[in-house]
């Protein structure tokens, strides 16, 4: 064989191999749990995870103004990087010289104090990959006062310039939003948060979620509803928007609960003894890989991170969500996390798809201006032109409801009630929504004239 056919063998071979081998699509990550008792590195190294999501209290770090405590943290954040794991730092909690309010979860009352110390914070840890600034910045139980998207968007203003000035490389994530919340993330835009983040975080992890990634609802506005796991895709149409389409989504928090599936085991929240908390551990495993090969279909999503590391007893409603038990023990899901590191196979089609296209209807009889004398012939058709599908496609005559068709195509021949209209004009209005709320109309106007005697 020559040397041209040898070479054109192994290209082919390594075609192969490439076809047989299924992209990697998205980024691991995990969080590490408070409280928890296995190592993070360690434990990181073994899921092959490619980052993890380490926890940073201002409150410790920097307990007086001016002061720094960062020995912990720098500590964790080398035993990760020399690993080969990537760190994303989340920063919460004030001090109480800082705060106002006492400090823990109160937000610091001047932005200017907290720009300076992620400014220093990030001087002094130059191995940090990523900053995301507060945790749950929507939510009370994080942010007393919440939500106030004025003064976050002040901290955001203040510590992404303060991160950039010592560490360019780093990313700046926004603080994860309770469940792909939306409409905050508006607001932030309405309050000059623009420019102040590299990344949008997200939480979809919401207490007693036991439904797939594929499974959604639609809010009254016709969106993904945010309490399920696509609607990041809704969060990132906004910031398309706003001019930030090129940014990514980052998801920080991830994850479903394997605590209890008792029935009324919920302990947290509007079902509160109303459903079950969990989900099986064998089930968390199955959500686990169906939530990533779900963000490997969008390449706008960056790294996707697990919550948590390792189940707590302490922690309450929210102690089943680890990879590994209370004592350490790798469950179905951390086999399944680890697996992820031979390629994740995206899913097309998984969950709700943004649609903001209204529908078409098409009135093929009557032609507007028609002259009719007894009956009317009527014939409609509708198309979606978003992805969601057709709703009802509504008639009024003269403003009021004749008939409705479910299908995407309509017809009364002959209409037996056109014969006793009375003489003149009369507008016939058809009218139709898709299953996104989009809305489209159509109206024509027609004209009853006396019979001809002829």
């Amino acid at each position: 064989m020559g040397l041209r056919c040898v070479l054109a063998a192994a290209a082919a071979l390594a075609a192969m191999l490439a076809c047989g081998t299924p992209a990697r699509a998205v980024e691991t990550g995990i969080n590490e749990t408070l409280g928890q008792t296995v190592s993070t590195a360690d434990k990181a190294g073994w899921l092959r995870a490619d980052w993890v999501r380490l926890w940073a209290s201002w409150e410790q770090l920097q307990p007086t103004r001016g002061a720094y405590d960062a020995a912990a943290l720098a500590a964790s954040v080398d035993a990760l990087k020399a690993r080969g794991v990537k760190v994303l730092v989340v920063v919460h909690r004030s001090p109480a010289w800082a705060a106002r309010g006492g400090g823990g979860i109160a937000p610091p009352q001047d932005p200017a104090a907290f720009g300076a110390f992620m400014g220093g914070i990030a001087a002094r840890l130059p191995a940090v990959d990523a900053w995301e600034i507060w945790n749950e910045p929507d939510d009370g139980a994080f942010f007393l006062g919440a939500p106030d998207p004025a003064h976050y968007a002040a901290m955001l203003r203040a510590a992404y310039p303060a991160i950039k000035a010592v560490q360019p490389g780093d990313v700046v994530v926004s603080g994860g939003l309770v469940g792909n919340n939306m409409d905050f993330l508006a607001q932030l835009y309405d309050h000059g948060a623009r420019g102040s983040f590299d990344a949008v975080g997200v939480h979809t992890d919401t207490a007693c979620l036991t439904r797939g990634p594929d499974r959604y609802y639609r809010d009254e506005r016709g969106r993904i509803g945010r309490y399920t796991f696509s609607a990041y895709r809704e969060v990132h149409a906004l910031m398309a928007d706003h001019g930030d389409g090129a940014k990514p989504i980052w998801m920080s928090e991830i994850g479903w609960s394997s605590q209890s599936t008792r029935p009324g085991s919920c302990s947290t929240g509007t079902y509160a003894g109303r459903k079950r908390l969990g989900v099986t551990p064998r089930r968390q495993a199955r959500f686990l890989t169906a939530a990533y090969r779900c963000t490997a279909a969008d390449p706008f999503v960056g790294p996707v991170f697990w919550f948590g590391m390792q189940d707590i007893p302490a922690a309450g409603h929210a102690g089943g969500y680890g990879l590994f038990r209370r004592g350490g023990k790798a469950k179905p899901a951390a086999r399944a996390f680890r697996r992820l590191d031979l390629g994740i196979r995206p899913r097309r089609g998984c969950g709700g798809i943004v649609d903001r296209s209204p529908p078409t209807i098409q009135v093929l009889k009557p032609a507007d201006g028609l002259r009719f004398s007894r009956r009317l012939t009527v014939k409609v058709r509708a198309a979606d032109n978003g992805g969601t599908g057709i709703g009802r496609i509504g008639l009024d005559a003269d403003g009021k409801h004749v008939r409705s068709w479910g299908t995407a195509t309509g017809s009364i021949a002959p209409w037996w009630a056109t014969e006793k209209w009375r003489l003149g004009p009369h507008t016939l209005t058809f009218s139709v929504r898709d299953r996104a709320q989009n809305p489209a109309s159509v109206t024509v106007r027609v004209f009853k004239v006396r019979k001809s005697s002829r």
